[in-house]
Parts: structure tokens; sequence; C-alpha cells
């Protein structure tokens, strides 16, 4: 969120050099979602209705009931099949990939291959080689491809953006930020390590990626404990993660208790505080305060989170916005950052 760091702009040219066509309201960009995850139902479908200019004509699953089902519900009119058939299909210029991490290397790959645009949730691959080998496959693919970090897009974060460059808490020095949530099942990917879960990998990239966009620079040095109680994956992590000038985030993350995605960004003059920074609600709001000086503010609207993302996504692909926030330039940093943490982390059982 600082003027200092590059923003990931390819230039507006860059849909024009890949020879896609401009989109009217006769030709909405059709969507391919890969897999019936929550996230697709609760978080992208509704934010695709709102961002309008786009509507899902197939839905992959590995379970044709399951996926006619969730195609009845969510997406009526979509074409149901494999993955592999969604990302035939001429239809398709966009996926959706809400699949379990360990999946997502695998069919990112094979939709870049396939020449669509295509976003990801996160996090984009499981430890940073692998993300390194996901990104040489998207410089050499006709489509684009964005990590499913929307906060970044979000109007709260462009006015977090504008207090900050305006001095409006001074020199911001450190962050405080969690992300947890409970989960329940003990059957969720989320335990297991072989489907890429644990908290770290799940959570923490929220943290790390804020605090990147608030200090403009990359970590440097970590410090950090994490639990597993007897699971494969750390069920809470606790980090210090330190950046240039000395400037630190101090982040927690867990799957093990209630909704909290409260993160507190402390300057020299001042402090921002942000109910919740990475999925903002209609309800959530942006809290300066500077001496005895408090200020409430509420922005944003009544948007699903993912809409301003995914309209961005569908004006680029129109011609009428430079790509920003693309995983060509911020995936790897982050999974740097992840890694660093997880690197450092002691156990405790």
């Amino acid at each position: 969120m600082t003027a200092g760091r590059p923003s990931g702009h390819h230039g507006t040219a860059g849909a024009a050099r890949r020879g896609v066509e401009t989109i009217t309201e006769q030709a909405a960009v059709g969507w391919g979602i890969l897999g019936t995850a929550n996230i697709a139902r609760a978080a992208f479908l509704p934010a695709l209705r709102a961002a309008g200019g786009g509507t899902v004509v197939a839905i992959g699953s590995r379970d044709a009931e399951r996926g006619r089902a969730f195609a009845e519900r969510e997406a009526p009119g979509a074409r149901v099949g494999s993955y592999a058939e969604v990302l035939a299909d001429d239809r398709v210029r966009c996926v959706y990939i809400p699949l379990p991490n360990h999946l997502h290397r695998e069919w990112t790959a094979a939709a870049l291959a396939a020449g669509k645009d295509v976003l990801c949730e996160k996090p984009l691959g499981v430890g940073a080689p692998e993300v390194a080998a996901i990104l040489t496959a998207a410089q050499g693919a006709r489509g684009l491809l964005w990590e499913a970090f929307v906060f970044p897009f979000h109007p709260q974060s462009q006015r977090c953006r504008e207090l900050i460059q305006a001095g409006a808490i001074g020199e911001p020095l450190e962050i405080v930020a969690g992300f947890h949530f409970r989960v329940r099942s003990p059957e969720n990917i989320r335990w297991f390590a072989g489907s890429g879960g644990g908290a770290i990998n799940d959570l923490a990239g929220y943290p790390l990626n804020l605090a990147r966009l608030v200090f403009g620079t990359e970590p440097v040095a970590a410090a950090a404990v994490e639990r597993r109680e007897g699971h494969e994956v750390d069920v809470e992590t606790q980090a210090l993660v330190s950046f240039l000038a000395g400037r630190r985030l101090l982040l927690t993350c867990g799957l093990q208790r209630a909704y909290d995605a409260e993160a507190r960004i402390l300057g020299t003059e001042g402090w921002l505080r942000l109910s919740n920074p990475y999925h903002p609600g209609p309800a959530d709001v942006l809290e300066l305060g500077r001496g005895t000086t408090r200020t409430i503010e509420r922005v944003g609207g009544d948007d699903p989170s993912f809409t301003p993302a995914i309209r961005h996504i569908h004006q680029v692909l129109a011609g009428e916005e430079a790509p920003r926030h693309l995983a060509v330039t911020d995936a790897l940093p982050i999974a740097r950052a992840l890694d660093l943490v997880r690197d450092r982390a002691a156990r405790l059982e």
C-alpha cells in the first residue's frame, strides 16, 4: 500500500498483444470453475454476479452427480464435465480454480496450456519451488494468471493506501494481524499435509501480503512457533517477521477458533485498524487513530469482497485497464515469505 512497490502493471497493450477481443454486453466473459468448493459458492459466484460482464458456462467435477447438483443450485445452464472437459470448452475464457492446494500446480498449468486466463485460489503452489514452476509456465502462456488474494483490489485497501501515503499515521512501523477460523470437520483437507493443508499454507499469506503492500519491501527474517496437536500440519502459528528499517509484522493464524481477521497498522504518528482487511463486508470498518482523534469509515459498499478483483479481470480482458497484481510479479515473493515462516517455526505439540 505504499507508492514504492511495483504494481505489477504490464501495460494496456497487453490484452491487444494477446489478440483478445473487446468484451461487450452481448458477449460476457465465459467462466469455468474447476471443482465445487464452498468458496466458489460463498465468495466467487456472488461476486461474479455483482461484478457483471461474466457468466459461468462450465463446471468441472470429479463427481458428476455432485457437479450437476452444484450447477443446478448455483449456475443453472452451466455445462458439467471433467476438469479437462472444462478446459477444452471453447466458450470458457477464464477459469477459477478453488481446488485443494496440492492440485493448484497441475490444473493451473493445464488451464494456461489451454489458453485460458486463470484466477487460482491461494496459495498458488505449496512452497516457492512449486510456485516458481507454475510461473515458468505462465510466462510462456497466452493467458494471464492471478492468485486469488483479492483484497488489494478492494476500495478499502485503496483508502488505506491513500491515508498512509498522506502521512495520516506517520511512518508505518509495525503491523499486528491475524487470520483465524474454526475448522470443525476432522475430514477437512486443511488437516492433511498431502493436501497442502495447515494454517500457514491456508492463512498466513494474507497478513504477509498485507505487510508487503504496506511496507513496500519483502521480509528479511522471521521467528515462529507452530502447534500441531497430533495433526499432520500446523493448527496454529505465531510469527515475528522482520522487514527492513526496523519494520515488523506480528502475525497469528489458526484453524481452531472463531473467525477473526483484524489487523492494526501502527505508525510514528497514529494507527489504522481494519476489522477485516482481507474480505471486508458491509459492516466492516477502517478506523484511524491519531492523538485523541478517532475516525471510522466504511469503505466498499455491499458488494462481496471478490467483486473488485473480478471486475478488474473483466476490464483487463476488455482492454480497459492494465493488469495489476499478476501472479508473475506477486506470487513468488508471497511463497518465499510463507517458506521463511515455515522454515523458522519451532514445533510445539
